[in-house]
This record gives structure tokens, sequence and C-alpha cells, in this order.
């Protein structure tokens, strides 16, 4: 900054005249002013330059920003394409990955990108408000207003990218529960089938068990045969029923309702198979 005399290179202001040289030398025509040159003058200096520095900067992290975000655009491009291909849980948690890492990447420089924007937008403001008031760089406000504007650019487009990346990692997460729910239920059905054959065998083996057992201690000779295949019927199918509710009792520690009947019914069949060959 320079005090000098006025000629007619000079523009008039609120506190006199004044002449921008270059970006950072002015030349004064005013009387002193304590407002003037111990407020406004060096905070109007400050903020630009500190909008020069933010500005600098912001294009810097748009180049390195846009030519790093081609590559992703090709990198998610493949990736997409090998999430439509695979149908197989493995690969899909593969590329799934490598998409989170990439929108990961590219969200981390993007609100760095974002950050020094809006710093410089309050920069920027902060110059416009004082400018104002002093009547003073003006045109420079303007410029760094416009400057800003094209930054805009930058950071819509990068939001379109990330907003892309995110689209591909949720449809990948949409297709990967998919598959594995299919999974799951087959899984389901062929667990269902082994405790079918489990069932089964464990009713064949109690069966034939019991029919022996019964046997020994109490000749069957006598017992007509129906009632005897009916009361072996109905102890082996309590038999197997309660192991179910057994196994309920050992995880819960609970007696439920379904636990004391089938337990008063195999009591009752076992008394109905003791007395009944004494009868006949």
């Amino acid at each position: 900054m320079e005090i000098t005399q006025a000629d007619e290179s000079f523009n008039e202001f609120k506190f006199g005249k004044f002449k921008v040289e270059d970006e950072s030398r002015i030349k004064l025509d005013a009387e002193f002013s304590g407002e003037l040159f111990y407020d406004l003058i060096p905070a109007l200096q400050i903020e630009i330059t500190k909008a020069e520095v933010l500005l600098k900067e912001c294009n810097l992290q748009a180049e390195v920003i846009s030519r790093e975000e081609s590559e992703i655009i090709k990198e998610v491009s493949k990736l997409s394409d090998m999430a439509k291909k695979s149908s197989e849980v493995s690969e899909l948690e593969s590329v799934l990955s490598e998409v989170s890492t990439i929108h990961v990447d590219f969200f981390r420089k993007f609100m760095h990108f974002k950050d020094i924007s809006e710093e410089l937008f309050s920069s920027i403001t902060k110059l416009e408000v004082i400018s104002r008031s002093a009547d003073l760089f003006m045109e420079k406000t303007s410029e760094l207003k416009e400057f800003f504007e094209r930054l805009r650019y930058f950071e819509s487009k990068f939001e379109q990218t990330l907003n892309g990346i995110r689209d591909l990692f949720t449809l990948i997460s949409l297709r990967l529960d998919t598959l594995r729910n299919r999974e799951n239920l087959d899984l389901q059905r062929r667990t269902a089938s082994l405790q079918a054959a489990a069932a089964i065998i464990e009713f064949v083996a109690i069966f034939y068990y019991t029919l022996k057992t019964w046997d020994y201690f109490t000749p069957l000779e006598n017992v007509p045969t129906s009632i005897s295949f009916l009361l072996l019927l109905v102890f082996t199918t309590s038999v197997v029923a309660f192991t179910e509710v057994f196994g309920e009792w050992i995880r819960e520690r609970r007696i439920s309702k379904r636990f004391v009947v089938m337990a008063a019914v195999i009591v009752a069949v076992t008394f109905l198979m003791y007395c009944i060959p004494n009868i006949f």
C-alpha cells in the first residue's frame, strides 16, 4: 500500500481515491482513518491472500481428482460387468470388497476437496462484506467469486461419480444377499431332509429294541398282534417326540406343557405294556 497524490487514473471510493496497480499493491489518496488503515485494509489483504491460496489448492485438488476419476470410472465399469456375470457368492464378495475400497478412497478425497471449497466460500463471503464496507477491491471479489463458481462444476461432477460408486455397492450388496438367502434356503432344505432321515432311523431303532426288550421281560405270545403293534407304535412315536422336547428343556432349563404331556404319555404306555401281557 502506498499513499500518494491521485491522478486521472484513480477511482473514487468511500474514503477518497485509490488505484490498484497489481494484485498486491494499492495506491491511496485519502485522509487518515483508523477504520480504513487499521481495520478494513488489513482485513481485505488477509482475506484476499487466504482466498487466493485456497483457490490454488482447490484447483490443484480438482486436477488430481479428475485424473484419478477417469481411472476409477473405468475400474468401476469393469467391476460392474463382473458383478453382472457372476453368480458365485465368493466372487461377488471379492468384487464388493474392491468397490468398497474405491468408494472409501474417493469419498476421502472428495470430502477433502469439499472442505477446502467450503473454506474458500467462507473467505470470499467475508471478503465481499469487507470490500463493500470499504468500497475497495469489488472487482477482485467478483473475480474470485467467478473462479469459485467454476469449481462448483468439479464438486458436482465428483459427487455424481461418488453416487455412482455407492449405487454399485448397494446393487452388489442386494445381489449378494439374494444369493446368500438362496444358499441358506437350499441348506435348510438339505438339513430338513437329513433331520427327516434321522427321525426315521431313530424311530426304527427304538421300535426294534423296544420290541426285543418288551418280549424279553413279558412274553407276547398270547397278546394280539394288533394291540402289541399299536402299543409299540404309540410308545416309539412318543419317545421320538420326547427327544425334541427334552432337547428344548436342556437349552432353556424350563419345563413346558409339552414336556409334561409327552412324559405322561410315555409313562402311561409303559404301564400298559407291562399290564396287558398279564391280562392275556
